[in-house]
């Protein structure tokens, strides 16, 4: 697990500069997410909330607004590279009640009850140990405090990074990943993330699809920003020589027609889950 986590933080923290110079991409890829969530959660006036895995602070954006100045919130990503990219938009925003700091999310540097709302945007699935993680996210919350989280659906309903992985790992000859293990779809199999939920000690479990499409201007546009912009995919872009990478280019412009529109766009469906639960 360590040397997952370490190979985590060097890709995320590689991407961070990307993420903040793409930040109202992401949040228009994301846009569904943040939406449900926060109305999920509902953060109200005067809450404590903790963004996990926030990357550029959306959601910490979002309950600021929400909880007023007599509320908090802490914003907080494991890639010191990816705080600091929220702590610029937040403080460009003027949200003076947030505080951004590095923190762990399968070890939580705050006391038990210590909030009324944790929000992860499509972070736990990318997790070494999502269950720790879930335990951490009950254990902070105060009682009847209130998580919401979104994570990707299965790879069939997101071509948009199915098909790079995929064509990417094919070409170096890699086994598919194991059942479960940390990564894109990890968290995908409803069954499982709800018994993750219950079994971190939380209640009312409610996990619902979220559907959307996404538009991108022609190939090269959605091949570059999922190149800079999905961690996972831009380490295994990294390890590829230059005929390695035109042989994908050229198998991903295939695999990608059914998406073309009559001019060049793409219209690529993407599908996530979003659950909500309640501490007792």
């Amino acid at each position: 697990m360590e040397d997952f986590r370490a190979a985590s933080l060097k890709s995320w923290t590689a991407v961070a500069p990307d993420w903040d110079e793409l930040t109202a991409w992401v949040d228009y890829q994301l846009g569904i997410a943040a939406e449900w969530m926060l109305e999920e959660a509902s953060p109200g006036r005067g809450d404590r909330v903790l963004e996990l895995a926030a990357g550029p602070g959306t959601l910490s954006l979002g309950a600021a607004r929400a909880v007023g100045a007599e509320g908090q919130v802490i914003c907080t990503d494991f890639a010191e590279a990816m705080v600091d990219t929220a702590r610029r938009r937040l403080a460009a925003e003027g949200a003076e009640n947030v505080e951004c700091r590095v923190v762990d999310a399968e070890a939580i540097d705050l006391p038990d009850g210590a909030v009324e709302v944790v929000l992860c945007r499509m972070g736990y699935m990318l997790m070494a140990d999502p269950a720790a993680a879930l335990r951490e996210t009950a254990r902070v919350l105060a009682p009847g405090g209130r998580a919401a989280l979104t994570v990707w659906s299965d790879a069939i309903s997101n071509p948009w990074a199915a098909l790079p992985m995929q064509t990417i790992m094919a070409q170096l000859g890699a086994p598919p990943p194991e059942p479960g293990a940390p990564g894109l779809w990890a968290l995908a199999d409803r069954t499982r993330l709800q018994r993750l939920l219950e079994d971190a000690g939380l209640e009312s479990v409610h996990i619902q699809q979220l559907d959307d499409v996404v538009e991108y201007e022609s190939f090269e546009h959605w091949f570059e920003l999922t190149g800079r912009l999905a961690g996972p995919i831009r380490a295994l872009l990294a390890g590829l020589n230059e005929k390695d990478r035109r042989t994908i280019e050229a198998r991903l412009r295939e695999a990608a027609q059914p998406y073309h529109q009559a001019d060049e766009r793409l219209s690529m469906p993407e599908r996530m889950l979003g659950a909500s639960a309640r501490r007792a």
